[in-house]
């Protein structure tokens, strides 16, 4: 059995060691995949507090990750995603630019 502090901990491990920066499509194919892994053991009612542990650039990052996921849907990851997505929506409520910032790195790709 799972415990809850695995899933908190290999997120925030998946978004530390995130390739932002690499060039290689096969390397960033490779964290986007282990991110989805990594979100679809979350249970539920896990996801609120997973989103609210990130700072500002982790939730960016974790946006990021949510749309690429919307972009090769795998088994029920649409539905995962957007569970993880309402709950970034949420937080971003409370004033954070995260939307905003995403779609707009987006656009300029």
């Amino acid at each position: 059995p799972r415990r809850t502090g695995d899933a908190l901990r290999a997120l925030h491990a998946a978004m530390r060691s995130s390739p932002a920066s690499a060039r290689s499509p096969a390397v960033k194919e490779q964290a986007q995949g282990t991110v989805l892994k990594v979100l679809t053991s979350f249970k539920s009612s896990e996801i609120e507090q997973a989103v609210n542990s990130l700072d500002r650039n982790g939730v960016d990052l974790l946006m990021k990750y949510i749309y690429k996921g919307f972009e090769k849907p795998t088994e029920n990851s649409s539905a995962i995603l957007l569970q993880w997505h309402e709950k970034v929506r949420v937080w971003c409520s409370g004033g954070s630019a995260t939307l905003r910032r995403v779609l707009v790195s987006a656009v300029a790709r």
